[in-house]
């Protein structure tokens, strides 16, 4: 059994607090469910981490 992903999306982010959650529902609202999603946070001086982890914590795959 394989439990690799069959697609890997990256997300640079740097200060992304304003269009970031917008982005993470685009992406997760999509019907293709087999993907692993990179989130690379660049220092943001925002909310960027604290909205990357609430995502994390939802989503039922992790």
């Amino acid at each position: 059994m394989n439990n690799q992903p069959k697609l890997s999306i990256g997300l640079p982010v740097y200060n992304g607090e304003k269009f970031l959650a917008f982005s993470l529902d685009s992406l997760l609202s999509q019907t293709f469910q087999d993907f692993e999603l990179i989130m690379s946070d660049n220092a943001s001086t925002n909310r960027t981490q604290d909205i990357c982890r609430a995502y994390i914590q939802k989503d039922q795959r992790s």
